[in-house]
């Protein structure tokens, strides 16, 4: 069974520009896939079904993503070991531009690739980085649009600690 993932990031700016939003605001909540087969992603995608999931949009271009990286670093290696992952899907068009970034930043959580900008359009990304909280279930609880530093890493932590927790 494939489960579309269809997320309007026109609400959240709609918000007064609040960063974080709870995805019930969108309705009962948007259902991920416990996979993300069926967007041809290249690269390891773990299984989601049971995991407090980060799921991240990203781009080797992006400044604000390439400051956020060794913040999710250390989030996933903090609650890792609680139910914790992250996927962090690269947007970029070129797998060498997004493999030299990766060379750089050396993150220990999967990063696949949408060279067929798939998901990205299916999720109707349109800043860089997007992210999107994932709870046990596989619904979206949160979603965050761009990076703004020590605000999101808090933000991140205390969500992903009240996720961990139910």
């Amino acid at each position: 069974m494939k489960i579309w993932l269809k997320i309007s990031l026109t609400a959240i700016a709609a918000l007064s520009c609040v960063s974080w939003v709870q995805a019930e605001g969108w309705g009962s909540g948007t259902d991920l896939p416990s996979t993300l087969e069926g967007f041809a992603l290249e690269g390891e995608v773990p299984e989601m079904e049971g995991k407090v999931t980060l799921v991240d949009f990203w781009a080797s271009w992006c400044a604000p993503c390439k400051a956020a990286f060794p913040e999710m670093e250390k989030l996933y290696q903090n609650f890792k070991d609680e139910g914790f992952q992250i996927v962090a899907v690269s947007v970029d068009q070129k797998a060498n531009q997004m493999q030299r970034f990766l060379d750089k930043q050396k993150p220990s959580f999967a990063t696949p690739h949408d060279a067929g900008q798939q998901l990205v359009k299916a999720a109707e990304i349109s800043v860089m980085p997007s992210s999107f909280l994932v709870d046990r279930k596989g619904v979206i609880r949160f979603a965050h649009e761009g990076w703004h530093g020590k605000k999101s890493a808090e933000n991140l932590t205390h969500q992903i600690q009240a996720l961990l927790a139910e």
